[in-house]
C-alpha cells in the first residue's frame, strides 16, 4: 500500500476514533420526559410548601404554584426551545408561594454527571424566583435551599430563555433534579418556564461547579 494512501487511512481511522471517544464520554438523557413534549409532566413528582411563609411573617396569602404545559402567564418567544411543548411553573394570585417537580434517579458515586437545558422567567418583584438544582441525595425540600449545585433567575425581571449548565460528583448513588418557583412576596405574580431538560453522565471526572447566581436566602 502506498505510503500517502496508507497515512491517509491512519489519519481517517484516528479522527473516527477520536469523534466515537467524545460521543462515548457523554451518555443518554437519563432524565424521563425531559423535554415535556408529552404534553404533561409524566416522569417527574409534582411537590409544593404550602402555605409558604416567603416574608418571613405569619401566612395571611398563601397562594399555589399552578405546573401547566403550557401555562396561562403568556409565553416566552418562542414558546418552546423545540417541539411544542415547555413546562411552566406559575403562581397567578397575589400571595407566597413555593413549589415545582422533581426526579430521583440512580447513579455512580464519585462519578461526574452533568444537568443542561433552558430556563425562561417573568417576575415583577424582587422576592419572585425560579430555580433548576440537583440534590446529592433523596429528596428533600429543605435540602433546595443549601444545595450548591443550581443556577436560578430572579427579581423584579422578564428574562428569554437562557441555557444552563450544572455538573455534580455525587457521593451517594441517588441524585435528584428538582425545579422550583417561588413567589416569597404577597404581591404580583411570577411565572418560570423549562425545557429540554437533560441529565447525562460524563465518564471523564471533573470538579463540580455551582452556578454564580446564589438565592438571597444563601447569601447569608
Amino acid at each position: 500500500m502506498p505510503f500517502i494512501l496508507l497515512k491517509s487511512f491512519f489519519l481517517f481511522f484516528l479522527t473516527i476514533s477520536s469523534f466515537c471517544l467524545i460521543k462515548d464520554s457523554i451518555g443518554e438523557n437519563l432524565l424521563k420526559n425531559g423535554d415535556f413534549e408529552t404534553g404533561n409532566t409524566s416522569g417527574w413528582i409534582c411537590w409544593e410548601t404550602f402555605p409558604w411563609d416567603g416574608d418571613g411573617i405569619p401566612v395571611k396569602h398563601p397562594a399555589r404554584v399552578d405546573i401547566h404545559v403550557p401555562g396561562t402567564i403568556g409565553v416566552p418567544t418562542p414558546p418552546a426551545i423545540s417541539g411544542l411543548s415547555a413546562l411552566t411553573q406559575e403562581v397567578t394570585t397575589e400571595g407566597t408561594a413555593r413549589g415545582g417537580i422533581y426526579q430521583e434517579l440512580n447513579v455512580q458515586p464519585h462519578s461526574t454527571y452533568v444537568v443542561t437545558g433552558s430556563m425562561a422567567f417573568y417576575g415583577d418583584n424582587i422576592g419572585d424566583i425560579t430555580i433548576i438544582g440537583i440534590l446529592d441525595g433523596q429528596w428533600n425540600p429543605v435540602n433546595t435551599i443549601t444545595t450548591p449545585f443550581k443556577f436560578y433567575i430572579g427579581g423584579d425581571t422578564i428574562s428569554s430563555w437562557t441555557k444552563f449548565s450544572l455538573s455534580i460528583i455525587p457521593s451517594k448513588n441517588i441524585i435528584t433534579v428538582f425545579t422550583e418557583t417561588r413567589q416569597d412576596w404577597g404581591y404580583g405574580y411570577v411565572a418560570g418556564w423549562y425545557d429540554n431538560l437533560t441529565l447525562q453522565f460524563i465518564t471523564e471526572n471533573s470538579k463540580p461547579f455551582s452556578s454564580e447566581k446564589t438565592p438571597p436566602e444563601d447569601q447569608k
